[in-house]
């Protein structure tokens, strides 16, 4: 018995000054970085992995492991020098998968220009937002210009500088438009999904040419602390079939309008992805909204809907 006891002592004494060892010498941020690889390899994927590749973002593409999923658990960080100070910092973002596994990461690049743009001109300033995957290696970048009505978001990829897609939102005196763009191979642009939600709503659902869903931004209710007080926000990301009916049925709010069979390829899901980023700056961002510790106006969600586009007589490409 005593000989087994020093075994385990023994045993537990060495793993550690393995552990003391690896901590001492690599950062925090590193092993839970490869922590996050090593449940990403173990995880089994799910049903629509194995997503049509894009003109742009193709199998070898390290984007594929962030956009090649039934959809995206998109959060926000929580900003604690704007909550106190009204100091408005970068936007950082997780992403997860369906099962909680984080994928990746956005985050808003950081200059001396874009801090004072930032708390002067609020949501409407320009942006720069590199999108990560869980090597900490930059795939895609989404970029808006200074934008003083209506956002203009690009999508582009890291490696060969290319247009990926763009999200244009449609000015309208109160419901929520976007018109949603991915790059032609010939060249120029086309356009596979419209948004159009109500006033106020919180559900943006993307409709194709013949009216049904291919996907759609979906914000969550993060607690009425979080809502009144902070930037802070939750995002769902739907790709395809399943991950909409799943949300129709988490959310007891069936939509009215017919959900397409066909999943989204790769290029749509990162133009759906930088459409999510926009929505965040266009309506969610109220307490960006005013630089310098400004008091800013809330309104609270009404009219919630899940219904895809009504106006479908919009000319597609």
């Amino acid at each position: 018995m005593l000989a087994r006891q020093h075994g385990l002592l023994a045993n537990s004494h060495r793993m550690f000054r393995v552990l003391a060892r690896q901590f001492s010498t690599t950062p925090l941020s590193a092993v839970v970085c490869a922590h996050e690889r090593r449940a990403r390899k173990r995880m089994q994927y799910d049903s629509s992995q194995n997503a049509r590749v894009g003109d742009i973002i193709n199998e070898s593409h390290n984007a594929r492991s962030i956009l090649d999923h039934s959809s995206l658990r998109v959060t926000r960080q929580l900003e604690m020098l704007n909550v106190l100070m009204g100091f408005e910092q970068a936007n950082k973002y997780a992403l997860m998968d369906p099962h909680g596994n984080t994928v990746g990461f956005m985050a808003e690049e950081q200059t001396w220009s874009s801090v004072l743009g930032r708390q002067i001109y609020g949501t409407h300033r320009s942006f720069n937002i590199a999108v990560l995957d869980l090597n900490g290696t930059v795939c895609l970048r989404i970029q808006r210009p200074f934008s003083l009505i209506n956002s203009h978001v690009t999508v582009s990829d890291q490696h060969s500088g290319q247009t990926v897609g763009e999200s244009h939102q449609e000015w309208h005196a109160w419901r929520r438009r976007y018109n949603l763009f991915e790059s032609k191979r010939s060249g120029g642009m086309n356009q596979f999904a419209r948004i159009d939600a109500p006033f106020l709503s919180w559900d943006f659902s993307m409709a194709d040419e013949q009216g049904k869903v291919t996907g759609g931004v979906y914000r969550d209710f993060a607690g009425i602390g979080a809502e009144l007080f902070t930037d802070y926000g939750l995002y769902a990301v739907c790709f395809d079939q399943l991950s909409l009916s799943q949300r129709y049925a988490a959310t007891n709010s069936p939509s009215s309008a017919p959900v397409t069979e066909h999943a989204m390829d790769l290029d749509k899901r990162a133009v759906a992805l930088g459409a999510a980023v926009s929505i965040d700056f266009d309506y969610f961002s109220r307490h960006s909204r005013v630089g310098f510790g400004g008091i800013p106006w809330f309104t609270f969600p009404i009219g919630l809907s899940n219904n895809a586009s009504s106006s479908n007589n919009d000319e597609y490409d």
